[in-house]
């Protein structure tokens, strides 16, 4: 009886230490400081005509709220064969994707330097890509065509 009693003591003194650490430790590790920039850069600034909002807030609601995924990658650009690539200084993008309820993916570009200098510069609008759930991929010439392209009615098949 006094093992349990000293055992709850014990556990309850550690969840109170550890109450106030629990929300200064971040739920992931710290995310790349290029896609953090990516993230929060205006769509204004890759495209003039567009809101004052970040990438993040302009694709999460266009997508209605879809999760979006961030990583960066080498725009593309890569051939996959080493004795080509080797050498190479290639672009530097981060991608953002986001897979709709509907069974679309939406995947948007930003260029933000190269490979071996790193992250320089503004970012850029490399590519926007809608894939439709029939695998039909729809290259967009611009950020603003997104809206548009993700609310077309559907077409009824023949």
């Amino acid at each position: 009886m006094m093992l349990v009693l000293l055992l709850r003591v014990v556990l309850s003194l550690s969840f109170v230490i550890a109450l106030p650490l629990w929300g200064q430790i971040p739920a992931t590790k710290t995310e790349n400081p290029t896609i953090q920039r990516v993230r929060t850069t205006s769509v204004r600034s890759l495209e003039p005509g567009l809101p004052n909002v970040s990438l993040e807030f302009f694709l999460k609601s266009e997508g209605q709220g879809a999760p979006v995924a961030w990583e960066v990658n080498d725009c593309g650009e890569q051939a996959g064969n080493p004795e080509v690539d080797h050498g190479r200084d290639t672009p530097m993008c981060v991608a953002a994707e986001m897979d709709l309820k509907d069974r679309r993916v939406v995947s948007v570009l930003v260029s933000v330097g190269t490979q071996k200098k790193g992250s320089f510069g503004a970012p850029s609008l490399h590519s926007v890509t809608l894939i439709e759930a029939s695998g039909l991929v729809r290259p967009l010439k611009h950020l603003s065509d997104l809206p548009m392209a993700l609310n077309r009615p559907k077409r009824r098949p023949y």
